[in-house]
């Protein structure tokens, strides 16, 4: 990398959940709003590194794969010799691991800004202590925080934005008019996933009726998004649209890129989705998005932006951030298609 002559060379290693990487968003546009002249490379793995892509607060993406040609202890040190000739001249640490902190301390980064998470207190130049874990707080103002405590930027806007380019935008309408969506009828998006684990999934014949009730208004073409690890969620979702009603739908699981992913649902009319990535990556496109919330708290990562509806329904056991209910999945069961159709049209102002 080429140091600019006006500013310094800032590496900012982001999360490796695409939720989380979605919500640093905003503390890494206070970061550019605070150092304009600074040049910003993102450190990321493989799968999350296309949310940066396009941002203008980013000057650079760097790709870290633990799986590739990073693996393994020689990888790791291939890597830290790559960041050592950019001679950044600080390190801002979204990623709360120890390895981390060690990656930059190895790189010989001289400014190192942190949690003091995971241990690595003594790597860091400069270490923030979390707020604790009885105090509930939003996770995009846990980056704001960090980055405001270190004196490195100056917040604004706190909803997540994410970026596309009209070639993707183009490639997406184009994808649908040669699956045979006809481009008048409104596109629903479906995400009956969450990779945290079941107890975070809304079951998926709702997500079938949702559609039913709301294709009573108008027709609509539902698209399933989901990773591979989401393709039996879809496929139920699907089959169950089936059997409720003509509707027809398509199940993306596993088959687009995630920036492919965002072109489609960024032709949404609304987007209807479990506690999951895609429902930030949702919800930082724009795209109205019905958020169902059930084991975990919405407080903490709940969508943000004037477009989000979530539902909630707060039972004596929630939230209990576990991967499976231990007893009768009451939270998620508590919530209607009823509920969460009306939600919809809502967002949509009934059109």
């Amino acid at each position: 990398m080429v140091k600019r002559d006006d500013g310094e060379n800032l590496l900012v290693r982001v999360p490796n959940w695409i939720g989380d990487a979605v919500m640093c968003l905003p503390a890494l546009d206070a970061v550019h709003r605070g150092q304009p002249d600074s040049a910003i490379t993102v450190l990321a793995k493989p799968w999350v590194a296309p949310i940066f892509r396009c941002n203008p607060a980013i000057t650079t993406v760097m790709e870290y794969d633990a799986l590739g040609e990073n693996r393994g202890a020689l990888g790791k040190w291939r890597l830290t010799g790559e960041i050592r000739r950019r001679r950044f001249d600080r390190a801002l640490l979204f990623q709360n691991a120890f390895e981390a902190a060690l990656i930059a301390f190895l790189a010989r980064i001289p400014e190192r800004y942190g949690y003091t998470t995971d241990g690595r207190g003594l790597l860091l130049t400069e270490g923030v202590k979390p707020a604790g874990k009885e105090i509930a707080y939003h996770h995009v103002d846990y980056y704001l925080d960090l980055v405001e405590k270190v004196g490195l930027g100056r917040r604004g806007e706190r909803s997540p934005r994410l970026y596309l380019e009209e070639s993707e935008i183009t490639w997406g309408r184009k994808f649908l008019s040669d699956k045979g969506v006809d481009e008048a009828v409104p596109l629903i998006g479906i995400a009956p996933g969450a990779a945290y684990g079941p107890a975070k999934q809304w079951p998926a014949e709702r997500f079938s009726q949702v559609v039913a009730l709301l294709s009573r208004e108008r027709p609509l073409y539902p698209l399933l998004f989901g990773s591979r690890g989401d393709s039996e969620a879809c496929r139920r979702v699907g089959d169950g649209i089936g059997s409720a009603s003509p509707t027809l739908s398509l199940d993306l699981s596993g088959k687009t890129s995630l920036r492919e992913a965002m072109a489609l649902m960024s032709l949404c009319a609304v987007f209807i989705t479990n506690d999951s990535g895609l429902m930030h990556v949702a919800a930082a496109l724009g795209v109205p998005t019905v958020a169902i919330f059930g084991s975990t708290d919405p407080n903490r990562t709940g969508p943000l932006g004037k477009r989000c509806s979530i539902l909630y329904k707060k039972v004596d056991c929630s939230p209990c951030f576990k991967r499976e209910c231990p007893t009768d999945f009451r939270c998620m069961e508590s919530i209607s298609a009823d509920d969460v159709a009306d939600s919809a049209i809502e967002l949509i102002g009934g059109a």
